[in-house]
C-alpha cells in the first residue's frame, strides 16, 4: 500500500458539532503528522480511517481497497493507537498480547509465541513481560499499545496523541519506535504537541475546525515563513492593544512579562526584533490566522 487518500470528507454529530468539514489528504508511506489543537477534527479523523465510525460524505481509499465500505479488509491492515486505551491491569503484558494475537487470528500457537515475543522486544518490553499491566508506567502502556497495534504487521497504522503525559525519556523511546515503524508502513502521528510532528515526519498536515489550513513538508513550512517572525517583550496591560495591532502568534512570560511573537511581511519596527522560525511559528501562524486566505494551502 503506498497511500491513503481522502477526499471530501465530513462528519458533523448528533449534537450539531461539525468535526470534518471536506477533509482532503494523500499520506503517501512513511510519518505522516497531523497537527492541530484540542477538538479541530483530528480524532474524528483518525477513528473514520480506523473504521470506527461512518462518514457523512466523501471517500477514503487504501491502495484499491474502499475503507468505508470494505471494513474487514482494512482491519486486516489496521494497527491502531488510540488517545485513550483500555487494558487489564492484573493481565501480564505476555498473556494479553497472546490472546489478542489470537483474536487478530494468528491462530499457530508456534507462530504466535514468536510474534509475541518479537514485539516485546521491539517494544523493549520483554524483561517486564509477566509483570501485571496496572503497574505499567505511562510510557510502558504507549509502549504495550504499540505492540498490540502491530500484531498483524500492519500496513496502515494510526496513532492518536501518543506522547501526552509522557516523560522526555519515554518520548524518546516512542519517537525511536514510530521511526522504525515509518520505513515499511504508512504511520499517522495526530497529536497537538508540535514537537512530536518536527522530530518525526517528513509530510504534515495541519487542521483546525474541520478544515486542512496546510498540507506539506515540515521544513518547508519552516522556510516559508522565515524572515516574517518578530519578537518582543511587553507589559501584560499591553498586551490586548498589541493583539488588535499586530497578528500575534505566540504569547509567553519571562519574569513576569509577556514575550510575543508576530508575523509581519515587513519590519514592524517599534522595538520589535527578528527571531528564526521554528514549526511552532507555522503552527500558531495558521491556526490564528484568517482561514480565508490560509485554508489548503500546499507546501
Amino acid at each position: 500500500m503506498d497511500s491513503l487518500v481522502i477526499t471530501d470528507l465530513s462528519k458533523t454529530y448528533g449534537n450539531g458539532v461539525k468535526a470534518l468539514n471536506g477533509i482532503s489528504l494523500k499520506i503517501s508511506k512513511g510519518m505522516f503528522g497531523l497537527l492541530g489543537p484540542n477538538g479541530a477534527g483530528k480524532s474524528s479523523l483518525m477513528r473514520t480511517i480506523a473504521t470506527l465510525q461512518e462518514a457523512d460524505q466523501g471517500t477514503i481509499t487504501l491502495g484499491n481497497i474502499n475503507v468505508l465500505q470494505q471494513k474487514d479488509e482494512v482491519r486486516r491492515l489496521l494497527g491502531y493507537l488510540p488517545q485513550e486505551f483500555g487494558l487489564y491491569p492484573k493481565t501480564s503484558a505476555e498473556v494479553l498480547l497472546n490472546h489478542l494475537a489470537y483474536l487478530k487470528g494468528i491462530s499457530n500457537r508456534k507462530q504466535r509465541k514468536e510474534i509475541v515475543e518479537a514485539l516485546l522486544h521491539k517494544t523493549n518490553l520483554y524483561e517486564h513481560r509477566n509483570k501485571k499491566l496496572g503497574g505499567y508506567s505511562g510510557g510502558m502502556k504507549q509502549r504495550f499499545g504499540i505492540a498490540q497495534a502491530l500484531l498483524a504487521n500492519p500496513q496502515l497504522i494510526i496513532v492518536d496523541e501518543p506522547t501526552a503525559g509522557l516523560d522526555p525519556a519515554e518520548r524518546n523511546r516512542f519517537y525511536n519506535l514510530l521511526s522504525e515503524l515509518g520505513e515499511d508502513a504508512i504511520v499517522i502521528l495526530s497529536t497537538h504537541i508540535v514537537d512530536d510532528v518536527k522530530e518525526l515526519c517528513t509530510d504534515m498536515a495541519i487542521i483546525n475546525r474541520g478544515e486542512v489550513l496546510l498540507k506539506g513538508n515540515p521544513l518547508k513550512a519552516i522556510a516559508s515563513l522565515e524572515g516574517k517572525v518578530y519578537q518582543k517583550t511587553i507589559e501584560k496591560q499591553e498586551l490586548e492593544n498589541y493583539k488588535k495591532t499586530y497578528t500575534v502568534i505566540a504569547e509567553k512570560f519571562l519574569l513576569g512579562k509577556p514575550i510575543i511573537h508576530i508575523v509581519s511581511d515587513t519590519d514592524p519596527h517599534n522595538g520589535f526584533v527578528p527571531v528564526p522560525t521554528d514549526l511552532e511559528d507555522v503552527y500558531f501562524s495558521y491556526i490564528f490566522s484568517n482561514p480565508t486566505t490560509s485554508k489548503g494551502q500546499l507546501l
